[in-house]
């Protein structure tokens, strides 16, 4: 049977036909997208090709000291306003196999580097070899001809990327002439290298599943393979079309996160994905019924496209708790809110004309299977409507056991730790992860370091170099610290001094604020030593970068939790009419946010799910995360209530008591939330296979939480709640605004 033509099965019990005054109006805009549909698909190629022209130029995003906050960003600030750290080092690190190595040996093999990288493509100088702390290495810093990416945004030529190439070909040179000694390389350009083609692999290999995972899902869903490429078509217009929009947007007029990009791509697909689904999966159903393609599509234009619009302003809404925050995460909104938009958009114009051009070829390549679904869907019969019947008939039993489940599930969430990690998030097979250990151990001042920046007038040097060198002892004293550096750097005009203070111990270590905190308790000491020096400055950066962000982070995220709560709940009780309702919607989506967040935190924080996903735990979730998922999963799990919530309307208003409206809109929207879950859940589990650990997090996080929205959620406790609110969920106070009519 073709997805939009009449079926001719056999025809089951039907429910009691439609009264005209309950029948859905067709969408006048559904219908004039139809009859124009070459003007409106040229409209949209327009689109696709301006979105893909000013994506081919690249998102320009913010630098990542852009995003710090409070005392570390003062210090980062100092340090870019100077010459420190303008010019990239590569650090070539060489370690004895066996743990140690004699002084002759460590000089004769710091000759034997310093004349292999003089003079290589790339290299400005060679620094003086020096000997590791551990007795069984040498270090040589290698001084790149580029620019740092920290060195300011005055700063022009090539990047430490561009050019470390011939270095880290003399790196393997060295290694391949002595098999006996660990060497590595780390510093700006080879990290940069490793990184990005690391997580070049990652995101290439989930592009190039997601896609014919959906069509999949998609064709399953529909039975037919090409109306399953028609809303990856909408998802994919959608996606290109805010690249571009986001593009633009980069250059001048908003900043953008580097990760906005992956975020687009992420959020994209899906909304775009599901919206066309709604409402094809409606336009399906009305056509079955005997309405005509334009009918069929003009129907579908004011049910499922209501729904959608409903939905995306929610989406939208939970978005915009990320400007809320500020900062970071508003850089991260702007992609995000820009292709959920595009999403809505298109799928009421565009999706209408591309139904009336394919007309009955959209049926092409049936599946075998899909006749005696398409029956028992149009009999209001499915396996989730019969789980739904249950729940309806001890609604408040129901509500209980699963809320207290999700409540069960969520309880690990409590004992979440959050930290933004290092080297120790990233794959540990990678050469570069390797040679920072073995610079950690050579150098520890060069590892996970907190900087005291000290900023001064021209003549006080001398001054700050006697506080520097009196605190250094106490520094040095401080419980995991593991090295001061010997000198501080000194800028070339001398008013800016920074001193490395060697932490022990990771990034996402739940020690290390402790420690930052010490560090800054000494730095109050020196401000002291310093109050005769005007204009002096003394902060405190580098690892303590970490813990500054961390904890802004967690700060903000109770504001965004009121923010898009209230605003949820606002545009609930306008699109339905109902107080009692818009509650319900509050409790259902934080139930199953606080659920994915438990589950998130019993996998990630201990050890035993690494082999199933290929891990090594750090014990926290990445600071980002619990904001960003919040947003997130509010806003798509609005998909389905949103959906499941107007079938469940369209029977009560055509007749069918509280209950059995429950039932049978729960059964009638069973199909499509299925399948938008399904591909949901497929695109998420990709991210979940990434390398990098928060990245995977993110997706198992997503993933379980859309598998628990859209089965435990919207099949049982939706339906319980609604049997328990019976006609207050249709219905609400005079004052309130009929806009759900």
């Amino acid at each position: 049977m073709s997805v939009l033509t009449p079926h001719r099965d056999p025809a089951p019990p039907t429910p009691p036909p439609t009264p005209a005054s309950t029948r859905p109006v067709g969408s006048p805009l559904a219908r004039w997208c139809a009859r124009h549909r070459w003007v409106v698909l040229a409209l949209a190629l327009v689109a696709l090709l301006g979105g893909g022209a000013a994506a081919s130029r690249g998102i320009v995003t913010t630098p990542p000291e852009a995003q710090l906050v409070g005392d570390s960003r003062a210090a980062v600030d100092i340090q870019m306003a100077s010459d420190l750290g303008g010019t990239p080092v590569e650090h070539v690190v060489v370690t004895a196999r066996d743990g140690s190595m004699s002084v002759a040996e460590r000089t004769a093999l710091g000759r034997e580097l310093t004349a292999a990288y003089e003079g290589v493509d790339g290299v400005a100088s060679v620094g003086d070899p020096v000997p590791g702390a551990d007795g069984a290495s040498v270090v040589l810093p290698v001084e790149l001809d580029a620019v740092s990416s920290s060195g300011g945004a005055e700063a022009e030529g090539p990047s430490a990327s561009d050019v470390v190439g011939p270095v880290l070909a003399v790196t393997d040179d060295v290694r391949a002439a002595h098999p006996d000694l660990e060497v590595g390389q780390v510093g700006e350009g080879s990290a940069s290298l490793a990184l990005d083609e690391s997580m070049g692999e990652d995101f290439a290999r989930a592009e190039l599943f997601s896609i014919p995972l959906t069509l999949i899902i998609l064709a399953i869903a529909f039975g037919a393979v090409v109306a399953a490429g028609v809303p990856l078509v909408l998802g994919l217009l959608s996606v290109v079309t805010a690249m571009g929009t986001t593009a633009a947007l980069s250059r001048g007029a908003v900043d953008v996160d580097p990760n906005a990009q992956s975020l687009v791509l992420l959020i994209g697909l899906a909304v775009g994905v599901d919206y066309a689904l709604f409402v094809l999966r409606r336009a399906h159903e009305e056509r079955a019924a005997g309405a005509s393609v334009e009918d069929a599509i003009a129907v579908a234009g004011a049910t499922a496209g209501r729904a959608v619009g409903i939905s995306g302003v929610t989406v939208v809404v939970a978005m915009a708790g990320m400007l809320v925050a500020g900062g970071l995460f508003s850089s991260l909104a702007v992609g995000t809110i820009v292709v959920v938009a595009l999403a809505v958009v298109f799928s009421a114009p565009v999706l209408p004309a591309l139904l009336a051009v394919l007309g009955d070829r959209v049926d092409a390549l049936r599946l075998p299977f899909a006749r005696r679904r398409e029956a028992r869907r149009a009999a209001g019969r499915s396996v989730w409507g019969r789980v739904a019947g249950v729940a309806i008939r001890r609604p408040l039993a129901w509500a209980a056991v699963v809320t207290a489940l999700l409540v069960a599930l969520a309880a690990p969430a409590l004992g979440m730790k959050t930290a933004l990690g290092g080297v120790e998030t990233l794959p540990q097979d990678l050469p570069v992860v390797a040679a920072t250990h073995q610079l950690e151990r050579a150098i520890p001042s060069d590892g996970t370091a907190v900087q005291v920046v000290v900023k001064a007038p021209t003549g006080s040097e001398a001054e700050v170099a006697r506080a520097l060198e009196a605190s250094a002892g106490d520094l040095a004293a401080l419980p995991h610290v593991s090295g001061v550096a010997p000198q501080p750097q000194v800028s070339g005009d001398g008013t800016v001094s920074v001193l490395d203070v060697g932490v022990g111990m990771s990034a996402s270590d739940e020690r290390l604020p402790g420690v930052v905190a010490q560090v800054r308790d000494e730095a109050d000491d020196i401000r002291a030593e310093l109050a005769d020096v005007p204009g002096a400055q003394v902060h405190v950066g580098g690892q303590a970068a970490s813990t500054d962000l961390t904890q802004w982070m967690d700060s903000r995220l109770p504001w965004v939790v009121g923010f898009v709560l209230a605003l949820t709940f606002v545009v609930m009780a306008l699109s339905f009419g109902s107080l009692w309702l818009a509650a319900a919607t509050i409790g259902l989506n934080l139930l199953s946010v606080g659920a994915a967040y438990g589950v998130m935190t019993a996998i990630f924080s201990g050890t035993w799910a690494e082999s199933v996903l290929d891990f090594d735990s750090t014990g926290a979730i990445a600071a980002w995360l619990p904001l960003l998922m919040f947003v997130v999963l509010f806003g798509l799990s609005m998909d389905y209530h949103v959906f499941v919530t107007s079938r469940v309307r369209e029977a009560r208003l055509a007749g069918s008591s509280p209950r059995e409206a429950v039932r049978l809109g729960v059964a009638r929207s069973a199909g499509v939330v299925t399948s938008a879950a399904a591909v949901m859940i497929g695109v998420f589990s990709i991210f979940a296979t990434l390398s990098v650990l928060d990245m995977k997090q993110l997706g198992v996080g997503l993933a379980v939480a859309i598998l628990l929205d859209a089965t435990v959620v919207r099949a049982l406790l939706l339906p319980a709640v609604l049997a328990l609110l019976g006609d207050r969920a249709h219905r609400g106070p005079r004052w309130l605004p009929a806009f759900h009519h």
